[in-house]
């Protein structure tokens, strides 16, 4: 026979303050981040792929081309506005 466990009930929230002005800088900081080094490895097995195949590498290189500018995006992006 398994031991049971007991998930304790989460508690109550007693307020709904917004982040922190620093927590949304780290977030977005870890956002542009993850994003950069996807695109920057991407880029980096782009000219591989071009050696093995000339479109393969073509085709890496424009996908990940457009990762920086969605990186600024959501970087910039800020919380949502509730209510108004």
């Amino acid at each position: 026979m398994t031991a049971r466990r007991w998930r304790r009930p989460d508690p109550p929230v007693i307020t709904s303050a917004a982040e922190s002005f620093e927590q949304q800088q780290a977030r977005r900081r870890h956002t542009y981040v993850v994003i950069m080094v996807v695109h920057l490895v991407g880029f980096a097995l782009s000219y591989p792929l071009y050696l093995w195949h000339p479109w393969a590498g073509v085709v890496m290189v424009v996908a990940t081309g457009a990762l920086p500018w969605v990186a600024v995006v959501f970087a910039n992006d800020g919380p949502a506005r509730r209510g108004r």
